[in-house]
């Protein structure tokens, strides 16, 4: 049994010198081949014992397999990327057990006392391999990474139990390794299974690992980390099948950076390669978790925005890429010639967009009409974007222009609201009036409610356009009566949107006891739809 665990513990060295030799920046490999070398020295030593002197073959033998067990830790350390401590932890575990074994040997030689410090110690070992694996588990090899915990944790139980066993049991002073009088020779043969099997489980990390690196590389960039034009037209086909079942539709933005070519060529490679980095982390933070940026390659960035509700959602998040890349960039390298420490830089960014279904059904044309656009849009002066359709560019510009005033019109007071009067036939007197919001901008003169009500609701606007409508018809309601006129019933439409998003009867309360306005005069109208969508506050 001992001769064939140390072939294959033999064959396991070479195999992770090989793994060393092709693969020299990957960690554990290296530890546990240096692992490997003393466990098969150690044992060895063992096989030896009456032929070599005692302290070779008991004290230094079993350091020498206690340190090969301590190397296999410091590789899973590595592997799993924490830090291994150089020789602090072989020489912490190590120097103590032959320190022990030495005493052992020379007070009391007896095999149980030197097998159960032996035990102790490997015991500790592997709790601190079972707690390292537990804390930078990856998912990816989750399935190896559970059976090398359980092989870790069986060699822990093995040995506890051969400690009872020990402690029970009488054993000659003399005895051998594998003498038939020895009690836990059963013990050492499930031992050496286990330690087999972990073996095969670190081959097999090690090859997964490999296998996990190459997918990375055949589908991510490894400058910038993000997805490279692979993973990118495999994510667009399915986001097409997707939105084709749902009848939705994505944006796709072709990004392309405006003066790199000025930084990579004054400030070398390393800057433009840095510059790089940061532009994909700005473009990143400016998407939600759905949506996905892609490197194509160069200074070229895509942006795949799925389930988009409006065409101007994709101009939205163009222009807040734009501005944002607008703002310099703060680089660390340069050429060596140049003794600067930082370089401030400015670039900006140009991006083409395409849409589906409207300008394509697979993604080699998205791609195409979005690089088409792209070229528009730097045509167009750089620094902008552009759909494929310039009848559609226009439009979005204008409604994302006319949204830009809006913000702008609700904090410099230029909406006013007007009152249409509710005559009573009979008597000819006015008993009431219906709020009306209107929009008096300087540049356009009045402006109705269609054109940008539904701008307002759909960017959220409308949430304070509606407060304000409602405590000026309220102040204005007070107003009149405070003048002498005769009470009337003021309407105020209320907005779906402001329905579903405000606490509508708080926000009501609240202005009436502001203002001063007799509840029983004021009236709220909600279309039968609005009250259809927002049956649960209605009820409430």
């Amino acid at each position: 049994m001992l001769m064939t665990y140390l072939i294959a513990d033999a064959v396991f060295a070479i195999a992770f010198a090989i793994t060393i030799r092709r693969h020299p920046k990957l960690d554990g490999p290296r530890h546990w081949f240096f692992a490997c070398l003393l466990l098969f020295t150690g044992f060895l030593g063992l096989c030896l014992r009456g032929i070599i002197p005692d302290i070779l073959s008991i004290v230094i033998a079993n350091s020498v397999i206690l340190a090969g067990g301590v190397f296999r830790w410091t590789g899973i350390r590595g592997f799993f990327g924490l830090r291994c401590h150089g020789w602090l932890l072989p020489v912490l575990f190590v120097l103590p057990a032959t320190a022990l074994l030495g005493l052992f040997m020379a007070v009391w030689p007896s095999i149980p006392a030197r097998q159960i410090t032996m035990s102790v110690f490997t015991i500790l070992i592997s709790l601190f391999v079972v707690r390292d694996i537990l804390r930078r588990r990856n998912s990816a090899l989750i399935m190896e990474t559970n059976l090398l915990i359980f092989f870790v944790g069986a060699e822990a139980v093995i040995h506890f139990i051969r400690m009872i066993t020990l402690m029970m049991t009488q054993t000659p002073v003399n005895s051998f390794l594998q003498s038939q009088d020895q009690p836990d020779r059963f013990f050492f043969m499930l031992l050496f299974i286990v330690g087999l099997a972990r073996l095969l489980i670190l081959v097999t990390l090690v090859s997964a690992r490999l296998q996990d690196e190459l997918n990375q590389l055949a589908t991510q960039d490894h400058l910038t980390q993000l997805p490279n034009r692979r993973w990118l037209l495999e994510r667009l086909k399915h986001g097409i099948e997707v939105e084709r079942r749902g009848g939705k539709q994505l944006a796709l933005l072709m990004l392309d950076l405006d003066r790199f070519k000025a930084v990579n060529d004054s400030l070398g490679h390393a800057a433009g390669d840095e510059l790089l980095q940061q532009v994909a982390a700005r473009i990143q933070s400016r998407l939600r978790e759905v949506d996905m940026v892609a490197r194509l390659g160069g200074d070229e960035f895509i942006v795949l925005l799925e389930d988009i509700a409006h065409p101007e959602d994709a101009a939205r998040v163009a222009e807040d890429i734009v501005a944002d890349l607008s703002r310099p960039f703060q680089l660390t390298r340069g050429n060596e010639a140049d003794h600067e420490q930082y370089h401030e830089v400015q670039i900006g960014a140009s991006i083409g967009i395409s849409l589906y279904p409207q300008h394509g059904s697979n993604p080699e044309l998205l791609i195409e009409q979005a690089d088409t656009a792209m070229y528009e849009a730097k045509q167009a002066g750089r620094g902008c974007f552009a759909y494929f359709s310039e009848e559609l560019t226009i439009a979005v510009r204008k409604r994302i222009a006319l949204e830009d005033r809006l913000r702008k019109a609700i904090e410099q007071r230029e909406l006013r609201v007007f009152y249409q009067p509710q005559i009573d036939i009979a008597s000819n007197r006015i008993i009431g009036a219906e709020a009306l919001v209107r929009w008096q901008s300087p540049v356009d003169g009045l402006i109705a409610p269609v054109n940008f009500i539904p701008i307002a609701e759909e960017t959220g606007l409308i949430i304070a356009i509606g407060e304000w409508v409602l405590r000026e018809t309220c102040r204005q309601g007070r107003l009149w009566l405070a003048a002498g006129f005769s009470p009337l019933t003021l309407a105020v439409n209320v907005s779906p949107h402001q329905f579903r998003r405000c606490d509508i009867s708080a926000l009501v309360e609240k202005i009436l006891a502001e203002t001063g306005f007799p509840a029983g005069l004021l009236e709220l109208e909600l279309t039968e739809s609005g009250l259809m969508d927002n049956q649960d506050k209605a009820v409430e």
